[in-house]
């Protein structure tokens, strides 16, 4: 059985957006629907599973398929998933993206139900103990007002930190946040209004912020310093479907190859992630293995050798 929180999770909304159709599907229609809202390697497994495995798409004529659902689909809490939603609710991260009245109300919602685990429970042995000031208040507003600039699509008045005494100000157009679990930090990924200039700025690092009008601009893709790192991998002990979800906070394309069972994954990172990147793949053991870029390569071999000399 899959796990609770699968539920409310993309690939589940992908099937529901499919089945919630009241026409008939082409295979075509039903690959662009888990493009545009899934990943880009979701069709690979999804599709089959849902015509072949699962059977809850039917072919209705030749290459359109229907859905077999009668009515539609209504979404259900267990208590298990209650539980797991107040055990959320204690990371300290939940109050950047919600206030604490929000926060309030939902733990009066779930007053019922025991957390499954305390925060200090886990141990992370392979993250830096300095991470983001996630419960100071100023952090918070910061963050917030940031949020909102994305979300709003508005410019950024921004004074940062650069180092020691010297601080940098400017106006920036925000583009993605992104969190790094490794350094358990967040990072505005933005551009200099005027230039473009891409810029990676750490929200510890932003000392002041203001929201300025909406971006007149259509954005082009952030690429500062991204690292293009091609691997193989095989698919023993499922080892495809969880390379996909233990690298989905990257960019990532997965391909069949000649091979059987060997599935080509490409992940673009930025280069201050790539220990991190090269820490995650050494889990997999030779589950995967990495063909460029060379300098990756002989990062695993150097970590590899390194622990043989133990």
């Amino acid at each position: 059985m899959e796990i609770f929180n699968e539920m409310y999770g993309t690939y589940y909304r992908v099937v529901q957006e499919i089945l919630a159709q009241k026409r008939g599907l082409t295979r075509q229609e039903m690959t662009e629907i888990v493009r545009e809202r899934g990943f880009d390697e979701s069709g690979l497994h999804l599709l089959p599973q849902l015509m072949d495995q699962w059977h809850l798409m039917v072919e209705q004529d030749a290459g359109v398929y229907a859905g077999i659902l009668k009515r539609d689909w209504m979404p259900v809490q267990g208590i298990l998933e209650k539980r797991w939603l107040k055990t959320v609710l204690r990371d300290p991260r939940m109050g950047l993206f919600l206030t604490d009245n929000e926060i309030a109300g939902l733990e009066r919602d779930l007053g019922a139900y025991d957390v499954l685990f305390d925060v200090d429970t886990i141990w992370r042995f392979d993250q830096f103990q300095d991470g983001d000031a996630y419960l100071e208040p100023g952090y918070r507003a910061r963050f917030g007002l940031v949020l909102q600039g994305l979300e709003e699509k508005r410019e950024l008045k921004l004074e940062y930190q650069v180092r020691d005494g010297e601080r940098m100000t400017g106006t920036f157009l925000p583009f993605r946040l992104e969190f790094s679990q490794k350094n358990d930090k967040f990072r505005l990924l933005c551009f200099r209004k005027g230039d473009l200039k891409p810029f990676t700025l750490n929200l510890a690092k932003v000392v002041d912020v203001r929201v300025g009008t909406r971006m007149d601009v259509v954005l082009p893709e952030h690429k500062a310093e991204l690292v293009m790192v091609k691997c193989l991998v095989v698919d023993h002990r499922n080892a495809v479907d969880r390379a996909l979800i233990h690298f989905a906070d990257y960019k990532k394309k997965a391909f069949r190859t000649e091979r059987e069972n060997v599935f080509e994954l490409v992940i673009y990172c930025t280069r201050g992630d790539l220990t991190e990147l090269v820490i995650q793949i050494l889990s997999f053991g030779p589950m995967i293995q990495v063909l460029e870029p060379a300098s990756v390569v002989g990062e695993l071999k150097a970590r590899l050798a390194r622990q043989l000399a133990l």
